[in-house]
């Protein structure tokens, strides 16, 4: 006899607060780093002017540099466009498998387009994950739940919580799982 035990089972809450506040420590951080590289980089004989005398005391490594700076501010940009977004955003991601029902709650936040659903496992027909091959790109790899009765929903990675981890769980529950690569 199967008891309730005997079925995977999770129940996953992620704040949207903690997420914005990892980000926003994380990523500014790093843009910082990449700004004191680039000064580093450039040698002390090199002018930064737009001239053509100033041209020859530039090398590689003072290219590097300025790159490196260039890319620090534009991270730097990034994140204060999306500190500006997330201004009013609450909530918290809700993941949970239990009694044949999977709540995949999304809340409102400034990562990224999201969409949530509630559904017992006999309605879904699948888990996809789909593998996009690029030439000159590094592959993506998208998770996609298929419905019998209504369209296809993206899984997108924005709570932090492992998506390979909750297809697992998903899977073993029954819900059919399906590898495909494109490209």
């Amino acid at each position: 006899m199967e008891t309730e035990s005997d079925f995977p089972f999770f129940d996953v809450r992620q704040s949207v607060r903690k997420r914005n506040t990892t980000r926003l420590i994380i990523a500014p951080m790093m843009s910082a780093v990449l700004i004191a590289s680039g000064l580093w980089l450039i040698p002390d004989k090199t002018i930064l002017k737009v001239e053509i005398e100033a041209v020859e005391t530039w090398s590689v490594q003072a290219f590097l540099g300025v790159v490196c700076i260039a890319c620090g501010f534009c991270g730097m940009l990034r994140e204060l466009l999306f500190a500006a977004r997330s201004l009013g955003t609450s909530g918290e991601w809700h993941f949970r498998l239990k009694d044949g029902e999977l709540l995949w709650h999304v809340p409102r936040h400034a990562h990224g387009s999201e969409s949530g659903f509630s559904a017992r496992l006999d309605e879904l027909k699948e888990i996809e994950f789909r593998t996009i091959h690029q030439d000159e790109a590094q592959d993506k790899r998208e998770y996609w739940v298929h419905f019998h009765a209504r369209d296809p929903v993206q899984l997108q990675p924005y709570s932090g919580v492992s998506l390979s981890w909750l297809a697992e769980n998903i899977r073993a529950a029954g819900v059919p799982y399906r590898e495909t690569h494109r490209g």
